[in-house]
């Protein structure tokens, strides 16, 4: 069995769009130039040309918590806002959400301009391993087939060390040569990677997955909404314990004491503009500045706020007036900030890393996957693909299409 499918449509300059999509849209809302597609094409590293009757590839990254769509060719980018780890902690299967996906791969490549008989494919990450890792392999594989004869988009679920890899790239491209550690710290809703050029690790606890670990340890909730906060005395004591099998994996895979930077909004939107704040009020040891925070630091201010609920919290950091805390406010939320320090002290801790540098950029999977050859063999082949994930779970993906008849 052989799927082909391919996504049509745009909509022009001007033309609607629907107001309940979060839409990032570029400034160029026309086709590029033949020119700059002609640069592209030859100049570009690791792009894919064209094959035949595959005019252009655009590229969907579904995360835990929605869909991006963008294509290598140009900037455009648009996205939307789904809950993929909350359908498969409801059951173990990726099904509530399917109809929004099916409209997200239809709609959004509209909503970002981009340009029609495009072949389409999609990455599904952290949740859809999950789906993959601890549900019915059957079922998600026919939810995979459903999604695919409904949009004609090719989707497969993405290896750990494979996403690690697509984010060190990009992040290593969208920060234009800054970039300046051989590892990068990036904390999603569902899972978390430490990735470098040639060595990645992950583990499938990131920032909502951690606070439900921690919060069904510590309070003996598994309720969606649970508070964490206080903490209590000896978090990062208790933390270490919780977590103590993927910080020996971590060790294993990856030794320690290297350099690294922190891209993703828990570090750099969260506590590193907390930490700034309370090193300003000179309740910190350790050191703190615009590029990053020692370890010590981050220590110290959870030593100082362990025993906070969040009502003290926003005290304490004048109820995000200043300007230094405004976000941990208005985009994390105090709720998750203790959790998110504890899981990276506990990192940093066992990896012996003294400091981390912190990065705001913007980093998502499209190019990796764009770029990736196995994803694009696999298209050729994808009811064999389908099969093996039946069969083997998220391993399927780095088995070798070329067997599949």
């Amino acid at each position: 069995m052989n799927f082909v499918g391919t996504y049509g449509g745009i909509i022009p300059p001007g033309g609607s769009r629907a107001a309940p999509w979060d839409v990032s849209r570029s400034r160029f809302r026309r086709c590029l130039p033949w020119a700059l597609l002609f640069s592209l094409v030859f100049f570009c590293p690791g792009f894919l040309p064209a094959e035949e009757g595959v005019p252009c590839r655009i590229g969907f990254d579904v995360g835990s918590s929605g869909i991006r769509v963008g294509f290598l060719e140009g900037p455009q980018t648009a996205k939307v806002s789904i809950d993929y780890l909350t359908d498969v902690w409801a059951d173990d299967r990726i099904d509530v959400t399917v109809p929004a996906t099916v409209e997200a791969f239809r709609r959004l490549p509209r909503e970002a301009y981009l340009p029609t008989g495009c072949q389409a494919v999609a990455g599904g990450f952290s949740a859809w391993r999950l789906a993959a890792g601890q549900g019915d392999r059957r079922s998600l594989a026919a939810t995979m087939a459903g999604i695919h004869r409904q949009s004609g988009v090719f989707l497969f679920v993405i290896p750990q060390e494979v996403e690690g890899h697509y984010g060190f790239v990009a992040a290593r491209e969208a920060a234009r040569g800054k970039l300046t550690t051989p590892f990068i710290l990036d904390i999603g809703g569902g899972s978390l990677q430490i990735a470098g050029e040639a060595r990645s690790w992950g583990v499938a606890l990131g920032q909502k997955a951690w606070h439900k670990r921690l919060c069904a340890r510590l309070k003996g909730s598994t309720e969606a909404n649970c508070s964490l906060d206080p903490v209590g005395a000896g978090a990062m004591a208790k933390s270490r314990e919780i977590l103590s099998a993927e910080l020996q994996s971590a060790r294993e895979s990856l030794g320690g004491g290297f350099a690294l930077t922190a891209i993703s909004a828990p570090v750099v939107k969260g506590m590193h503009p907390v930490l700034l704040y309370l090193a300003r009020q000179g309740v910190l040891r350790g050191g703190v500045d615009a590029g990053g925070f020692e370890r010590r630091a981050l220590e110290e201010a959870i030593r100082r706020l362990e025993g906070e609920d969040s009502a003290s919290l926003l005290r304490m950091l004048e109820a995000c007036r200043g300007e230094a805390v405004a976000p941990v406010c208005s985009t994390m939320g105090v709720g998750s900030l203790l959790s998110d320090m504890l899981l990276v002290q506990a990192l940093l801790e066992a990896l012996r890393i003294e400091r981390v540098e912190v990065m705001a950029i913007e980093v998502n999977n499209v190019a990796g996957l764009l770029r990736d050859g196995r994803l694009a063999a696999w298209t050729k082949h994808y009811g064999c693909y389908l099969q093996r994930l039946q069969r083997d779970g998220v391993e399927a993906y780095a088995s070798d299409p070329g067997g599949c008849r």
